[in-house]
C-alpha cells in the first residue's frame, strides 16, 4: 500500500493511496480504516458494460481488475483480479455470465454469481477490444485487433463455430441483430461490414437494409453520420450508445467530452449538448438497463462517471438552476443557438469539401441542385434532454500527492480527471467543481475559509480558486506557468 496523501483533522485522518483508494481512520479505531472511495488505477480503463436486468455496471482495466458497481448505492459490489489486463467486458442477456476480453488476445468467461471462471480461451495474439453475447445468449462474438471476429457457441462450452474475416484493420465495435442472425462490425479503417451468423458469411449492404439491431454502439453508418464534426477522422469518437426509446445517442470522444445527440442523426455536424469532466479520452459510454443513467469511463484518468439522464420535462422545470453553475450543459461553442447557424457551408473550403463531383453539372440540373443545397443548410437540433453528473468513482493517487483534504465543515475534497469532488460522507453523495477543462494536478484548501484552489495541465495552465459551498470560481490565475501546475498551497 503506497500512501500519497494524508490529512489530519481533530480525531480523524484521511489517507489516499496510489491505487486510487481513500481511507478514513478514526484515532480511537485506528486498526479499522474505513474505505470511502475506490477506483481503477494504472494503465488505461476501456472495458465497460451494464447489467441487462439490474442497476449494476461492470468495468475492467489495465490494472487487471474487474469491478462490479451498484448504480443505486454508488458502491463497489465485487472485485475480481485477473492474470491479464482487461480491455472489454460483456454480460449475457440474463446477466448470469460475464465475458472479458484480454490484452494478450485471450478471453475469459466468468459466472457472475461467484465470479468463478467458466472458460479461458486464447485464439488470437492481439488485444480483444470488443466482444458481445448474442441477444438469445447462444453465441459470443469476439473481435480482436487481428481484424477478425470469432464466433463461439455458448452451449458447446464456447466451441468456435464461425469467423468473420473481411476486415482489413482492427475491430472496434460489434452489434447483433435482434434475432441473433446477423452481426455488424466497425473497424479501424472506418469500414462497416455485415455478416450472417454463426458462420460469418459476408452479406451485402443492400441485404442488411431491413435488419433491426439489438443495440447501436457502432460509430459508422448513416444513423450516426451527425456525430462527426466536419473533417474529423474516424478515430476521434471512441464509443456511442443509442437510447432507442428516448431517441437520443450518447458519445464519448478523444477530447474528453460526453455528447448527447438526437438519434438517428443523419447529417454531418448535427447539434449536441456536451459535458466536461473527463480529462483524457472517453473510452466508453453506456446506458443503464432502465435508461435512467449513463456510465462513462476515462482512458488515462481511470475514472468511472455516473450521469443522471434528465428527460425533457425535468430539464425545463425545477432543475434548471443547477445547470447554469459549473455544468457545461450547453449547445456548446461548436453548436451555438439555432439563430447563428444559418448556413452549414460557411466558407469556400467547406463548400469544396462538401461538393460532390461525381458528374458534370448541366444547366437543367441547377434548380434541383439549389433545392438540395438549401436542404443541407439546416443542422439537426440538439436533443431536449440532458445529463447531470451524479457520482464519480476514482481518485488521482497514481501520480499526484497531497491532494486530499477535509473542508471546514468536515467534507472530503479530492480530484480525479478534470473534476474536483466534494464528498459528503454521511449521505454518501458528491458535488463537483467543473470549471477545469483538463486534468487537475494539484489541490489546496484554505486554512480558515471554505475555499479551495485547484490547478491543471495545459500550455498555459490555470489555477482556479473557488468557494466549496457555492462551487463558484472566485479567482482565475494564469499566464505564469507552462505545461502544468503540480503543487500549490495557501499561506
Amino acid at each position: 500500500l503506497s500512501i500519497r496523501s494524508v490529512c489530519w483533522k481533530a480525531d480523524r485522518i484521511l489517507a489516499g493511496t496510489q491505487d486510487s483508494e481513500i481511507f478514513e481512520v478514526m484515532v480511537r479505531d485506528r486498526d479499522k480504516p474505513i474505505l470511502l472511495m475506490q477506483g481503477h488505477s494504472e494503465g488505461e480503463l476501456w472495458a465497460l458494460d451494464l447489467h441487462p436486468k439490474q442497476p449494476v455496471a461492470v468495468t475492467g482495466s489495465d490494472d487487471r481488475s474487474v469491478r462490479l458497481w451498484s448504480l443505486m448505492d454508488h458502491t463497489l459490489l465485487a472485485r475480481c483480479n485477473m492474470e491479464e489486463s482487461v480491455r472489454s467486458v460483456s454480460f449475457n442477456n440474463d446477466g448470469s455470465q460475464l465475458a472479458l476480453g484480454m490484452r494478450d488476445g485471450s478471453f475469459t468467461v466468468l459466472r457472475v454469481r461467484d465470479m468463478t471462471e467458466v472458460v479461458h480461451i486464447k485464439d488470437r495474439k492481439e488485444v480483444i477490444h470488443e466482444l458481445k453475447f448474442s441477444p438469445d445468449s447462444s453465441f459470443l462474438a469476439v473481435g480482436s485487433n487481428d481484424g477478425l471476429v470469432d464466433i463461439y457457441a455458448v452451449a458447446q462450452r464456447f466451441k468456435k463455430v464461425g469467423e468473420c474475416s473481411r476486415s482489413t484493420s482492427f475491430i472496434t465495435h460489434l452489434d447483433w441483430s435482434v434475432d441473433s442472425r446477423f452481426l455488424q462490425t466497425n473497424d479501424g479503417t472506418g469500414e462497416r461490414l455485415f455478416y450472417r451468423m454463426p458462420a460469418g458469411k459476408l452479406i451485402l449492404k443492400e441485404e442488411a437494409k431491413g435488419i433491426h439491431w439489438m443495440t447501436w454502439t457502432g460509430i459508422i453508418g448513416p444513423e450516426v453520420n451527425g456525430i462527426w464534426p466536419k473533417y474529423s477522422n474516424v478515430t476521434n469518437v471512441n464509443s456511442v450508445h443509442a437510447n432507442y426509446s428516448s431517441a437520443v445517442l450518447v458519445t464519448g470522444d478523444d477530447l474528453g467530452l460526453i455528447k448527447l445527440f438526437r438519434f438517428p442523426c443523419l447529417k454531418k455536424g448535427a447539434k449536441f449538448k456536451k459535458y466536461t469532466g473527463h480529462s483524457a479520452h472517453v473510452t466508453n459510454v453506456r446506458w443503464s438497463n432502465d435508461l435512467q443513467w449513463v456510465i462513462s469511463t476515462g482512458g488515462a484518468d481511470h475514472a468511472v462517471f455516473q450521469w443522471r439522464f434528465l428527460p425533457e420535462g425535468v430539464m425545463n422545470g425545477v432543475l434548471e438552476p443547477l445547470l447554469q453553475e459549473g455544468y457545461a450543459d450547453s449547445n456548446s461553442g461548436e453548436s451555438d443557438s439555432d439563430v447563428s447557424d444559418v448556413a452549414e457551408l460557411d466558407s469556400d473550403i467547406e463548400q469544396e469539401a462538401q461538393t460532390n463531383y461525381e458528374r458534370q453539372v448541366y444547366k437543367e440540373d441547377l434548380p434541383q441542385l439549389k433545392k438540395t443545397l438549401i436542404g443541407s443548410l439546416k443542422r439537426q437540433k440538439a436533443p431536449e434532454q440532458g445529463l447531470r453528473l451524479q457520482f464519480v468513482h476514482g481518485y488521482r493517487g497514481f501520480d499526484c500527492r497531497n491532494n486530499l483534504f477535509y473542508t471546514q465543515t468536515g467534507e472530503v475534497v479530492f480530484h480525479v480527471a478534470a473534476v474536483a469532488v466534494i464528498y459528503h460522507r454521511l449521505q454518501h453523495s458528491q458535488q463537483f467543481y467543473l470549471g477545469h477543462d483538463d486534468d487537475i494536478l494539484s489541490l489546496a484548501v484554505h486554512p480558515l475559509k471554505d475555499y479551495a484552489a485547484s490547478a491543471q495541465v495545459g500550455r498555459d495552465p490555470a489555477i482556479h480558486v473557488w468557494d466549496i459551498q457555492s462551487l463558484k470560481c472566485l479567482s482565475l490565475l494564469k499566464g505564469h506557468h507552462s505545461k502544468g501546475v503540480c503543487a500549490l498551497d495557501f499561506t
